[in-house]
């Protein structure tokens, strides 16, 4: 009986769903044929939500609602508002509305809201380096898109419009809104809602009230923030609590007696901060003078001082940083340091210690305002400014838990946030003041909220959306962690260690090299963002850092495939790694992993200036086997093995690919996916210039066909 219920269930939602499919087509070529007749764009909707196939969702919404009911009823949920979200729209589309065509003499498009982003995108994306115009001309992947909500800034996204090295689609999001806002609605104005004043001046009263009062909210309204002091206090603090003149390094306070602290997080940029140091650690408990202590150090006790707080933690006047030992134990407990504070105070728009984030703001981030005209003799103006927070794709920020998929992808600006060791100080705090360069921005486990931001705030309590496991939480971090530099190749993996000691999977599981070992098969499924395939991957450092099959051991950005219901083909031997150091999770000298499994011998073909690469295999015939894509780790070369007279594949450790390489290489299936064909799942292993006899990773491939599990071998391999 529950099967037949069950049918029914699954029968009526397809009837439904093919009933929705239906009803968008029908609208959206209702829309094709009404555009030119109604004078509606079909670029940009005329920027309204209205009479589009995709309002109040995003696009091809339908099609996700067997696969993400989540989504669906988040859709649901926003019906009640008109809401509209264009994805990746064309720069070349919209350049018609300046473009005459031949034939006719008259603009290709003749759509003002289009000539109206198109003055906007003037003002921000052309200087003396770059032109979103000359990028679209030259058919570089630039594009654009809107996210149009009633009662809210007109948010416009930027994809590859300026240059980000660590992002390979860099973006920024513009929002558009009137000041002040016109009591009614104005026929023919874009749809846009009223927003909040972004101060010019971060030491304004504003700033300062806004900081102040967020705080107390917090400690008197959320319970999810409450706030206990433990029994854990930081080895060093700096005393602050007798005001700038009095500031003193203590040692070994007691626990058990309300010890309350802020921690700051900021950027080193290079420079060379008053630090402590064996040589002076005495005459820094006696004072600490505090001119002498760089802008975002100073910045940092003015905020303390306004909170009431009596204590602060800066890691270099906090840790001896010409004793490798305290450095190791500290790291280890940084953490607990970040987790514990009453509030972690973020520099983020401070590239280095001298430059303060207590300043006025910079120009680029003051609005611009732009006139438009929406009927004949009517004239409005429009503000326009950069976000310092990139908008989620469908609930345009008014929803960001973590675990969510704009959570892990969506980039904050400011250069804090392109530092790695930033990710654990911000993600393990309780509560969080961001000076950012837009705004100065809270955010604690209940919402966030900005300077320049009217209610309601984006909610940040966890589990809004569901459950999400242990395992994916673990990638989202690393995927996130991943996406931001670090100046030294062996703090990769210390630089996440709080995180990870902060994991469920921490109680249950061995940490070997940022994988699980309760993981450890689908852990090794991770791979390189795109783009990436030119750089040397291994270096000195690099192999002194973490084994091959570690996602610590590249330089760039690692994600992780989605697979439902995977079943594991491969069984884990055994693992180990070596840690040198105090931190168990910590650097590593180097790790084996043994597989259980079957692999197949194939031919690897990379062609780099095509970024093109290949693996096929030879059939007993003689023929080789389709050729299959797969996701390379980086630049490859081929390596000599000895005793055999071919190469197989290794990874470049001080150039980067050449032109082309042909050479060997092993097929190691890890599990199957329940899909229709190419199901299998696996590894790209090469050999091991460093441990003869040993395989190294190389690549990591999705959709390969069953025959290639089917006419493998049985095998036992071990990875370095």
């Amino acid at each position: 009986m529950h099967s037949l219920v069950s049918s029914a269930k699954g029968l009526t939602k397809g009837v439904r769903l093919a009933a929705e499919t239906a009803a968008w087509a029908g609208n959206a070529v209702s829309r094709q044929i009404r555009g030119s007749r109604n004078s509606v764009c079909l670029v940009c909707n005329n920027l309204q939500p209205y009479r589009h196939e995709d309002a109040f969702g995003r696009p091809s919404a339908v099609w996700d609602q067997l696969s993400d009911p989540e989504q669906a009823a988040r859709r649901k949920e926003l019906s009640s508002v008109p809401t509209l979200v264009l994805e990746h729209l064309s720069t070349k589309k919209l350049l018609e509305c300046r473009e005459l065509d031949p034939a006719t003499g008259r603009l290709k498009n003749d759509c003002k809201y289009c000539r109206l982003l198109c003055e906007i995108f003037d003002a921000y994306f052309i200087d003396e380096w770059m032109s979103w115009i000359t990028e679209t001309k030259n058919n570089m992947p630039i594009q654009f898109g809107l996210m149009i909500r009633e009662g809210a800034p007109l948010i416009v996204n930027c994809w590859n419009f300026t240059y980000d090295k660590w992002f390979q689609n860099a973006r920024v999001d513009l929002e558009l809104y009137m000041s002040p806002m016109p009591q009614y609605p104005i026929p023919g104005a874009p749809t846009m809602g009223p927003t909040g004043i972004r101060a010019t001046d971060v030491r304004s009263d504003q700033c300062m009230r806004f900081m102040k009062e967020s705080v107390t909210e917090c400690c008197t309204t959320h319970p999810a923030c409450a706030f206990q002091p433990g029994a854990f206090v930081p080895t060093r603090l700096i005393y602050i609590g007798g005001g700038k003149g009095a500031l003193m390094l203590c040692e070994g306070l007691p626990a058990g007696q309300n010890v309350v602290w802020a921690a700051l997080s900021h950027c080193w940029g290079g420079g060379n901060p008053l630090s402590l140091l064996g040589s002076n650690i005495a005459s820094l408990k006696e004072r600490i003078d505090f001119a002498q202590l760089p802008a975002t150090f100073q910045d940092a006790v003015t905020v303390a001082l306004e909170l009431g707080l009596a204590y602060l933690w800066i890691d270099s006047l906090c840790i001896v940083q010409d004793d490798k030992t305290d450095w190791e134990k500290e790291a280890a407990l940084m953490g607990a340091v970040y987790n514990q504070a009453f509030i972690v105070i973020s520099g983020a728009s401070s590239p280095n210690p001298s430059t303060p984030y207590l300043r006025p703001r910079e120009e680029e981030w003051l609005p611009k305002c732009f006139s438009f005209s929406p009927s004949p003799g009517v004239e409005i103006p429009i503000m326009v400014r950069q976000r310092h927070l990139l908008a989620a794709p469908l609930e345009q920020g008014l929803l960001e838990p973590p675990f969510t998929s704009s959570w892990a992808t969506l980039k904050r600006v400011g250069p804090l946030y392109a530092r790695g060791w930033c990710f654990q100080e911000s993600f393990l705090a309780r509560r969080i003041l961001h000076f950012a360069p837009g705004a100065v921005i809270y955010e604690c486990k209940t919402h966030r909220k900005s300077e320049d931001q009217l209610p309601p705030y984006p909610s940040t309590a966890p589990g809004t959306l569901g459950e999400v496991g242990p395992a994916e939480q673990w990638h989202m971090i690393v995927q996130s962690y991943t996406s931001r530099q670090l100046t030294f190749t062996k703090d990769k993996l210390p630089a996440i260690a709080g995180a990870a000691t902060a994991m469920p999977q921490a109680r249950t599981s061995r940490y070997l090299a940022g994988l699980w070992s309760e993981t450890l098969l689908l852990d090794l499924l991770w791979q390189v963002m795109p783009g990436r395939t030119h750089a040397p991957l291994m270096t000195p450092e690099h192999e002194a850092n973490a084994p091959t099959w570690s996602w610590a051991s590249v330089d760039w950005g690692v994600t992780w495939d989605t697979l439902k219901s995977p079943a594991p083909l491969a069984r884990v031997v055994a693992a180990q790694t070596e840690v040198p150091g105090a931190n168990p999770y910590g650097q590593v000298a180097k790790g084996t992993v043994t597989i259980q499994g079957r692999i197949k011998y194939c031919r690897l073909v990379a062609d780099y200036h095509r970024n093109e690469h290949w693996v096929s295999y030879q059939k007993p015939d003689g023929s080789a086997s389709r050729k299959l894509h797969f996701r390379t780790d980086g630049a490859l070369v081929a390596g000599a093995v000895p005793g055999r007279a071919d190469t197989f594949a290794c990874r470049s450790r001080l150039t980067t690919g050449g032109t082309a390489i042909e050479t060997g290489a092993v097929f190691l299936c890890i599990a199957k996916c329940p899909w229709m064909k190419s199901d299998h799942v696996g590894l790209i292993l090469g050999v091991s210039p460093k441990y003869p006899g040993f395989m190294e990773r190389v690549g990591k491939i999705t959709n390969v066909s069953r025959d290639w599990y089917d006419t493998g071998s049985d095998a036992t391999v071990t990875i370095v």
